[in-house]
């Protein structure tokens, strides 16, 4: 999957919302995606490379599974993954871990946001 298919859907997902929240320039070219300002991605345009939310019984096994999927960089290794989108990972599959990245996050906003943003 190119970079540009990425982002729009990353940006499907309901109240989605891209950010570039840093200015230095060591981190221009970095993006994150998230739903209430919590991230479900962190994607770097330059290498077309991002982290992804996961469940932590899928690490192991999507890392198993796909060489484009690897311990995610500068993050928590046991809730989130690396994944290298133009790669062995099929559209279809990607779709899957983006959809299911935001739901993890969706989950753990309070009842309250979820009311507020019709998520329950």
């Amino acid at each position: 999957m190119n970079v540009e298919d990425f982002r729009e859907l990353c940006l499907s997902m309901p109240f989605a919302r891209e950010n570039a929240p840093w200015s230095e320039p060591e981190y221009e070219g970095l993006v994150t995606f998230t739903i209430a300002e919590k991230w479900f991605c962190l994607l770097n345009l330059d290498e077309k490379r991002c982290n992804l939310k996961c469940a932590p019984d899928k690490v192991l096994d999507l890392q198993d599974a796909y060489v484009g999927v690897t311990p995610a960089w500068h993050m928590n290794k046991k809730h989130w993954i690396g994944l290298q989108l133009e790669s062995d990972v099929p559209n279809a599959k990607i779709g899957e871990l983006v959809s299911e990245a935001y739901s993890l996050v969706v989950k753990k906003l309070t009842k309250k946001k979820r009311e507020e943003l019709g998520l329950l």
